[in-house]
């Protein structure tokens, strides 16, 4: 280098006074730039950033939207603190190692476990658009993160316990810097959205096994505390829908077969129809006939018409991640308090849907789940006293739902093809909001119960 040529770093307005201070170049990333979290050092990006962006949105006047992404950033700088502790505590060194090293383990052996389709490895989503993403996104860098940590947990290293720890660890920053980046879904942030929840729901599938693994305790049997969640995701994911739906590459981004999709049976449904239909003619007996109250009755009837709304929309069996967490969400709050004081008949419901869920693509983040939550509610209805309702159940005996094979052209995202007819004439693949109705046509659950109702 020429005398007198010496570089210097490029130099930013909108620094932190401790870079500033330091004569350090600050990478200006909230809540906490990168070199005071290193020195575990108090921040004062977000200010200089509320008054950067209020020169800009009018001087004096203060922004409405400066003050609230202000507020929100200062909130997931509180729950991010003791993270904040633990990395500025590490050499810097250790931590890009360990990034690195989860970051290989996702690009050579855990990303094609997370694809649903058939063919995983022909799934552009995981192996490409993933990673793309994660070096636009620090959330969906943090949750690819924290999936390969996890996946690495599944496979029992003897090591296990850091990887347990990397995978909460990252989570957490991944869902702290997902309230900061997205404070609600517009045309720009959708596709990062919809990753981040694919990855989110992945890890909450199988945090429950992993925590077991690490305490060495069974988590209690809690199927209204996993519906709940289920119903906020359902939720949560009407807001992404429109956006997957118009997409040009929509059938890429959900891993959609269209010939398998389009050219499935509904064989593996018919039983737990039939189940359904029979379960309508028991709790139309009335009250004294099956010794539940009327109510009550008419809150099973109504999630049975959502079961039956579900079951009738799905190509087949469930495909997609619309499908897992949909039925939770057409269910009516009295059915989720009569299950979680695990009323006979809720659990008799719970574990047709539970069977249905059965058909959906073995993965390892699944099966488990599902299988738990099935056994647990049998173990529970063994234990309940003799009453009709008991024994109405043991005359359905087991319909053989799940054949235990491959699910055909499996898929994931909240996306389908256009409409198709079955056998029988149902609508393959039609769309359900968490409200019950088709997407972009209207009719939803409750008018489905009426349906049922009327023909009894």
């Amino acid at each position: 280098m020429p005398k007198g040529s010496r570089q210097y770093h490029g130099k930013t307005k909108n620094g932190c006074r401790q870079c500033k201070k330091r004569r350090v170049k600050c990478d200006c990333v909230g809540p906490v730039c990168a070199n005071c979290r290193r020195r575990q050092e108090h921040c004062s990006y977000l200010g200089l950033l509320a008054d950067a962006l209020n020169r800009e949105n009018g001087g004096e006047r203060t922004n409405t939207d400066t003050l609230s992404m202000v507020r929100r950033a200062a909130t997931v700088a509180a729950h991010a603190s003791s993270r904040d502790a633990l990395n500025a505590s590490l050499p810097a060194e250790k931590l890009r190692a360990d990034e690195a090293e989860l970051k290989h383990h996702f690009l050579t052996q855990a990303w094609f476990t997370f694809s649903l389709k058939s063919d995983p490895r022909k799934c552009d989503v995981w192996s490409r658009w993933v990673p793309q993403l994660a070096s636009r996104n620090v959330f969906i860098h943090q949750s690819m993160l924290s999936i390969a940590a996890l996946h690495l947990c599944y496979l029992e290293p003897p090591n296990m316990k850091r990887y347990y720890s990397m995978a909460c660890q990252h989570a957490i920053q991944a869902s702290n810097y997902f309230r900061l980046a997205v404070p609600e879904v517009t045309e720009e942030n959708w596709l990062a959205t919809f990753v981040f929840t694919m990855c989110n729901g992945i890890f909450g599938y199988y945090r429950p096994f992993l925590d077991e693994k690490m305490t060495g305790q069974t988590n209690p049997f809690d199927p209204a505390k996993s519906l709940g969640v289920m119903r906020v995701a359902a939720k949560f994911s009407d807001t992404v829908t429109p956006h997957i739906f118009k997409s040009p590459i929509r059938d890429k981004l959900a891993q959609i077969d269209v010939k398998d999709w389009r050219e499935s049976t509904d064989v593996a449904l018919r039983p737990a129809l039939h189940k359904i239909a029979t379960f309508v003619e028991f709790l139309s007996l009335g009250p004294e006939a099956t010794g539940l109250e009327d109510a009550d009755i008419r809150t099973y009837l109504a999630a049975l018409a959502a079961l039956k709304s579900w079951i009738t929309s799905l190509p087949g069996r469930p495909r997609i991640w619309k499908h897992f967490i949909l039925w939770p969400s057409l269910v009516s709050e009295q059915y989720i308090a009569l299950l979680r004081f695990q009323a006979p008949v809720a659990l008799m419901i719970f574990v047709i849907w539970c069977e249905v869920m059965f058909l959906a693509p073995q993965r390892w983040y699944l099966l488990a789940w599902y299988d738990r939550q099935h056994i647990g509610a049998l173990k529970e209805l063994e234990t309940i006293a003799d009453s009709p309702a008991t024994r109405f159940w043991e005359t359905i005996g087991d319909d053989g739902l799940s054949d235990g094979s491959e699910s055909e052209g499996s898929i994931t995202g909240p996306a389908t093809p256009p409409d198709t007819k079955s056998e029988d004439g149902w609508r393959k693949g039609t769309l359900l909001l968490s409200t019950g109705e088709e997407f972009g046509h209207g009719k939803g659950c409750e008018a489905a119960c009426c349906d049922l109702l009327k023909t009894k």
